[in-house]
């Protein structure tokens, strides 16, 4: 078989066929014809020639029956593509026999039921057979006895001709569903590897506003107050210039890893440990630091696995986040992080809410917590709090942290 038919167009690498016979036919269908065509055509001549008769060339080549021959040994060439073509001139043969006293042209008939089997199915040759079959014994019957041995001989090559072309035929069959499913798999594979490049890319992004976005409202804020302070008191704004300095490296640094995993290299730097519950003092003294009155409230214990702990850890960012842009003059910031089965974690303000024009955010924030919340089975609420007159913002997230729930990817 040459490399061409043993490399479909998915790609897919089949093993060559054993042994010598069945490579040369693989590779050259068409000789594999023409040599079955010259056998049809010898065996039809030498069986006519079989009764002994005498005289001219066009006589012994078996007289009318030399346009059977090759008519029923042309039709062999059609096989794979329409073999119900061989099936019926070889039955037009067995017909012609009786007019004729011949015996029936048994290699027409045999290759014709074997095609049906392989190229069709399993009950198209049983049906030919059948047909084919009766038709021999018909003739058999009208004919007279001294050509029984020819009939005879032609059932039993239609019978092994049914009985090796169905076991051929549901071979090629299992073969080629076996590698039709080897196709779907590998398309498969390749919309999984598709789908794995989109979640990743959206991961990446959720990541990155993550990093960029709640590290650039911090310094943005520090920076308004060391400009603001810089003439009255001069110490705190180069204290907050030196804050400013330590949140944009803290965020470069988070970029620089999270830019890392797309690398190949695999460094220590790359496997650094993402933030999680050990890291939420820092991040909420960072928010102090912007001027925001976080007071931060922990209950509860559950074991956590590192991605369960980054969710509650950007739950929090986001919140603080929030209440840093939007809400104006708040007096108490309310951090709470209850831990269990069900883990909770609480934002809750009491500040204005900032007009239109201070809303800078694009709404990613949130939607990337709800996609986090979702691999565990959770949920997101954000909005005004409603026992406070319309001052305060609420944002609470609850994940179930006992089992993280399968990627449906």
């Amino acid at each position: 078989m040459t490399a061409t038919a043993r490399e479909p167009q998915d790609g897919l690498r089949l093993p060559r066929p054993p042994g010598v016979l069945r490579r040369f036919g693989a590779a050259h269908p068409r000789v594999v014809d023409a040599v079955l065509v010259v056998v049809a055509l010898l065996a039809g001549w030498v069986q006519v020639d079989r009764v002994g008769l005498t005289g001219p060339l066009w006589q012994v080549l078996g007289g009318p029956w030399s346009i059977a021959i090759v008519l029923t040994s042309a039709a062999l060439l059609v096989r794979r593509t329409r073999p119900l073509v061989p099936l019926v001139m070889a039955a037009a043969s067995v017909l012609l026999c009786l007019v004729d006293e011949r015996g029936p042209l048994v290699v027409p008939l045999a290759v014709s039921v074997f095609a049906l089997a392989v190229h069709r199915s399993n009950r198209a040759a049983v049906a030919g057979a059948a047909v084919l079959v009766v038709e021999v014994l018909t003739l058999e019957y009208v004919q007279s006895a001294a050509m029984t041995r020819s009939p005879f001989l032609a059932i039993v090559f239609i019978v092994a001709a049914l009985l090796v072309g169905t076991n051929v035929g549901d071979r090629r069959r299992y073969l080629t569903a076996v590698l039709d499913r080897a196709a779907q798999l590998a398309e498969e594979r390749d919309r999984r590897a598709a789908l794995a490049v989109v979640q990743e890319r959206a991961r990446i992004a959720r990541e990155l506003h993550d990093v960029v976005a709640h590290g650039l409202s911090v310094m943005v804020r520090l920076s308004d107050g060391a400009a603001a302070t810089a003439e009255a008191d001069p110490a705190r704004a180069r204290a907050a210039s030196r804050q400013v300095g330590e949140v944009g490296r803290g965020a470069l640094r988070d970029m620089r890893r999270l830019l890392g995993v797309l690398g190949t290299d695999e460094s220590a730097e790359q496997r650094e440990p993402q933030q999680g519950l050990a890291d939420l003092d820092a991040l909420v003294a960072t928010y102090r630091t912007a001027g925001l009155p976080v007071v931060l409230e922990r209950s509860g214990t559950a074991e956590l696995d590192a991605a369960a702990q980054l969710v509650v850890y950007r739950a929090v960012q986001e919140g603080l986040t929030n209440a840093l842009r939007y809400a104006r003059l708040p007096r108490r910031v309310d951090v709470r992080v209850r831990l269990g089965d069900e883990t909770e974690v609480e934002v809750v303000d009491d500040g204005a809410a900032a007009g239109s024009a201070e809303s800078v955010g694009s709404g990613r924030g949130l939607l990337g917590l709800r996609e986090r919340a979702a691999l565990y089975g959770g949920s997101v609420d954000a909005g005004p709090r409603a026992e406070s007159d319309g001052l305060g913002w609420r944002t609470r997230l609850r994940i179930s942290t006992a089992a993280r729930l399968e990627d449906p990817a």
